[in-house]
């Protein structure tokens, strides 16, 4: 028995010692400083305040303002415009109409004070040439004449998904 305990040891360590006895080639290369940063989503426009200011809108008629959008960022992103009002009066803001285009594409056609365009595709460093044509109803009564409004034009941005 101690004879075949001996035996199965010496075959185990013969066993190893023919297995560590082969060689393999090895080698490795090293690929240095990747860098790996997340993206930006960054819009900017001109002009910069007062894209629509209007000095005397009289009803029925229709006064185009242009703005720029650009895209600032990284990323390619969808922008959509929304207004709100500021101060003012309130009948004079709920009468205005706005229809904003950008080239042959119409982004909003409807009440300034619902506006919410459709979305604009921008790639990183493009730009969107819109077109603003702010108008009051042709039966707008006296009621809102030298009236006003000061509003706010909001530029939201959202990476393309």
């Amino acid at each position: 028995m101690i004879r075949r305990v001996i035996t199965t040891m010496v075959g185990a360590v013969l066993a190893l010692g023919v297995g560590a006895a082969g060689a393999y080639f090895t080698t490795q290369v090293q690929v240095p400083d990747s860098v790996i940063r997340g993206g930006t989503v960054a819009v900017s426009s001109e002009p910069t305040s007062a894209p629509l200011s209007i000095d005397a809108l009289a009803p029925g008629v229709t006064t185009t303002r242009p703005m720029t959008v650009m895209n600032s960022g990284t990323l390619p992103c969808d922008v959509v415009v929304t207004s709100s009002k500021k101060a003012g009066i309130t009948e004079f803001y709920e009468a205005l109409t706005c229809r904003v285009t950008c080239g042959d594409s119409e982004l909003y056609n409807g009440k300034m004070s619902a506006m919410r365009t459709a979305a604009l595709r921008l790639a990183p460093g493009a730009r969107g040439e819109l077109r603003f044509e702010v108008g009051l109803p042709a039966d707008a009564g006296n009621t809102l004449s030298d009236d006003y409004v000061k509003m706010s034009l909001y530029i939201d941005a959202e990476q393309v998904h």
